[in-house]
């Protein structure tokens, strides 16, 4: 019998992620299944508590929190014998929904002890790994304003908001971007490189993207005019973003971005900063559990 360890972070979704631990718990006691739980107690503690997860022999580690709370767990584990697991607790929640895990913590838990597998890419950038998207550019101003809170606006809402905002006050750098074969000197919106689909709560930045075909998607968004930009935000959540003549969309083992100044990139939930951006890729280099729920 496998044993799990649930690393939750208390303040994921405003105190959603403590709140269903109650249920988790009966739950798995009622399945008799060996089980503890940790909850984290600040910044970067959740990949402190992973590591040590993994040395004491836990089989599966849950991050019970938002895609910040995911990362960090992952980092925690990568190169350890311990299989990551996620429960939706956070705001956006974008890598829980794309390995299917049922929103509701019974199901949710359901899924945890059948405890179905698969072999995912693993990316890195900056010193720090990532399993979902990353994004530079004016997303990661988004984001970056999200972090310091949008209120009363929360999830996708405060995303939505924060776009808006940030827009009427953005401007574009210079980037150069290495594709290897192909290689891109312009001032784009926004460049996003992914495993994953989605982020920012459903925004299908990458619609076409393969979790594990050993393969990054990368959207280029050439600059255009604002209203231009306001207008055509809606189709990011349909995945119709790629239809746009401006969304150059590319798929490449390996990326470099040079960018003409320090810029923040928000990568599952982090934002980190850089000028100088390497991605590199593992194909299959994290085995994670899989939910039943539909996409």
């Amino acid at each position: 019998m496998e044993s799990y360890k649930f690393i939750v972070n208390p303040v994921a979704g405003g105190g959603k992620a403590k709140a269903m631990m109650p249920k988790i718990k009966e739950y798995f006691r009622n399945a008799g299944a060996d089980f503890d739980i940790y909850q984290t107690r600040g910044p970067c503690d959740a990949i402190e508590a992973a590591s040590r997860s993994a040395e004491e022999g836990f089989d599966i580690v849950v991050a019970v929190g938002g895609d910040g709370t995911l990362n960090e767990v992952l980092n925690g584990l990568v190169g350890t014998k311990s299989v990551l697991a996620v429960i939706h607790g956070g705001k956006g929640n974008d890598f829980a929904t794309a390995v299917h895990m049922p929103r509701e913590p019974e199901k949710a838990c359901r899924d945890l002890l059948r405890a179905e597998t698969k072999d995912i890419d693993l990316g890195k950038v900056l010193d720090r790994y990532f399993i979902n998207t990353v994004g530079v550019g004016l997303d990661a101003a988004v984001a970056l304003r999200v972090n310091r809170g949008v209120r009363p606006f929360t999830g996708v809402s405060a995303y939505i908001y924060a776009f808006f905002e940030t827009l009427l006050s953005y401007k574009v750098i210079d980037m150069e971007i290495d594709l290897g074969n192909i290689k891109l000197k312009m001032s784009p919106f926004l460049v996003a490189v992914g495993i994953g689909q989605a982020y920012g709560g459903g925004m299908k930045v990458l619609p076409d993207a393969i979790q594990d075909d050993g393969l990054f998607d990368i959207c280029v968004f050439n600059n255009m005019n604002r209203l231009a930009m306001a207008y055509h935000f809606p189709k990011v959540f349909s995945g119709k973003l790629k239809d746009i003549e401006q969304a150059g969309m590319y798929r490449a083992r390996e990326v470099k971005l040079k960018l003409s100044e320090v810029s923040p990139l928000h990568l599952e939930g982090e934002i980190l900063f850089g000028d100088r951006m390497h991605f590199t890729l593992e194909p299959g280099g994290m085995t994670v559990i899989c939910g039943s729920a539909p996409n």
